[in-house]
């Protein structure tokens, strides 16, 4: 697939909130509904990408939203997300998830997500923390796949509730601290 170009990336906010609803329910949808229950995938959905939800999230000092765009058009978005609970499993606190990151289906293969994943490398960085972590669900290779060659490795899991369905996910992460951030 052709790399993209004309990449613009930009924090989100509440009047943002129509355009990150979007984004949310169809990347998530893409990437999951094949493999989970129409029941499931609804009720995760009106529960995490409402309106109210959503808007809550972007009113909060905790999350970060940052929205992509090419050639004007809306491509993806990552969100950013301060935990009122540490993970144990860090050896320091100093951290910020990553708690989600989509790309179009039909952008997927284009770069697109290794600049989101820079941008919120360098965005966390700069803030001062030390480490960037994450979870992703075991069974989506293509995902694990990505982050590990960003640099993040497998360091933890949990469960993640999908619906009524009890998932397992992976927590990885990746050290900000004397890290070169750039990968190709």
């Amino acid at each position: 697939m052709q790399a993209v170009e004309n990449i613009t990336i930009k924090q989100a906010n509440v009047n943002d909130v129509e355009l990150l609803q979007e984004l949310s329910i169809v990347t998530f949808a893409d990437t999951f509904s094949e493999y989970n229950t129409p029941e499931d995938m609804k009720m995760y959905i009106e529960k995490y990408f409402s309106r109210e939800n959503l808007c809550d999230e972007l009113d909060s000092k905790e999350n970060f939203f940052f929205v992509a765009f090419c050639n004007g058009e809306s491509a993806g978005y990552f969100k950013l997300r301060i935990p009122q609970e540490h993970l144990h499993a860090l050896e320091n606190n100093n951290s910020i998830e990553l708690e989600r990151l989509y790309v179009l289906k039909k952008l997927q293969g284009t770069g697109l997500g290794y600049k989101l994943m820079q941008y919120a490398l360098e965005y966390s960085k700069q803030n001062g923390f030390d480490t960037l972590w994450l979870g992703v669900w075991e069974k989506n290779e293509k995902a694990i796949n990505f982050y590990k060659k960003c640099g993040f490795e497998i360091f933890d899991e949990h469960e993640f509730m999908l619906g009524n369905d009890k998932q397992n996910d992976f927590l990885m992460k990746k050290s900000l601290i004397n890290q070169v951030l750039y990968f190709q």
